[in-house]
């Protein structure tokens, strides 16, 4: 096996691999970074111009493309206050607050940090135990799924903490939005009132985009309409996206323990089937902030909640794979 992983490594770090590689991960970060362009559109755009390479350049063209597309949701979470894909949801409650303190840079780069290096511990780890995760996942039946449901209300619960009327109205509505359309497990309709535009259900992403999109929307028009304060004569300094990596990435480093257990988290979660990502970050999230010495500052521009969303995120997205 680490002869096989071996030669794939040198192979793929051939330029006439890695220059379509590199290509296709920026064309899905852009792709992933504007809300309701999913990557399968990503995909099918960048499709046709993958016809005149070789079969292998292609595929490391659409591997980028999805790699790339399931990272750039990141971008508009952190700079827009809106999470371009499901997976960036918990980067949203840190990393816009962040971007909003004057620090975008800082925040965009500890997403990207964290990833990589949750993505390096999580590829490490599916690589050694690719074959027990399999069994795992085949042994689920009924009652598996059903503990999932109850996990996924623990989580709830969890995350709601003080506002527990909140959580259970998000949860109502959530659980009104899923049980639309055809079981993805079992492929059985549920509650289509005979109509076969409801059979697919509401997609996940645009429910998404519109909860978090309007909200938002709605405090920037209103801090928009505010009256602003008198200019003092003093000139601020004006954010930028330039950082220290060097500075970035020891403040990631410097905390192994959450992004050790953060990525141990989202592979829990990612060897879990019908799960996915989408939950890892947030159960990391509410993990990181249950063990913080500070956890009053989370939601308001901390590291940690970057951290742990998106190391845990990317690591659950290696080994759903």
């Amino acid at each position: 096996m680490l002869e096989l992983l071996g030669g794939s490594l040198l192979t793929i770090l051939h330029w006439k691999y890695l220059l379509p590689l590199f290509l296709g991960t920026l064309a899905g970060v852009v792709g992933g970074a504007v809300p309701g362009v999913t990557i399968t559109m990503t995909i099918i755009v960048i499709l046709p111009f993958t016809y005149g390479l070789d079969p292998l350049a292609g595929l490391a063209a659409m591997t980028g493309v999805y790699v790339g597309g399931s990272a750039g949701g990141l971008v508009t979470a952190c700079l827009l206050g809106i999470p371009g894909t499901p997976s960036a949801i918990a980067t949203t409650f840190d990393g816009f607050p962040m971007a909003r303190k004057g620090e975008p840079g800082r925040a965009l780069w500890l997403g990207v940090w964290a990833s990589f290096f949750g993505g390096l511990l999580g590829g490490a780890f599916l690589i050694l135990v690719t074959g027990p995760l399999a069994a795992i996942a085949l042994e689920f039946g009924p009652w598996e799924y059903f503990s999932l449901f109850v996990l996924a209300m623990a989580m709830v619960a969890g995350l709601t903490e003080s506002s527990l009327v909140k959580g259970l109205l998000s949860t109502a509505v959530g659980l009104l939005i899923t049980v639309i359309g055809s079981d993805p497990i079992g492929n059985v309709a549920r509650f289509t009132f005979g109509s076969e535009f409801l059979v697919s259900g509401f997609p996940f992403l645009p429910v998404l985009i519109g909860v978090f999109a309007f909200a938002q929307i709605m405090t920037d028009i209103e801090k928009f309409r505010a009256p602003k304060p008198m200019d003092d004569g003093t000139s601020a300094s004006q954010p930028t996206l330039k950082v220290s990596h060097i500075k970035v990435i020891w403040e990631i480093l410097s905390r192994p323990v959450l992004l050790l257990w953060s990525t141990v988290v989202g592979i829990v979660i990612g060897v879990l089937p019908a799960i996915g990502g989408s939950a890892a970050n947030m159960m990391a999230y509410d993990q990181a902030k249950k063990f913080s010495s500070h956890p009053e500052k989370f939601g308001t521009g901390t590291p940690e909640g970057i951290i742990a969303s998106e190391s845990s995120w990317r690591s659950a997205f290696l080994v759903t794979q």
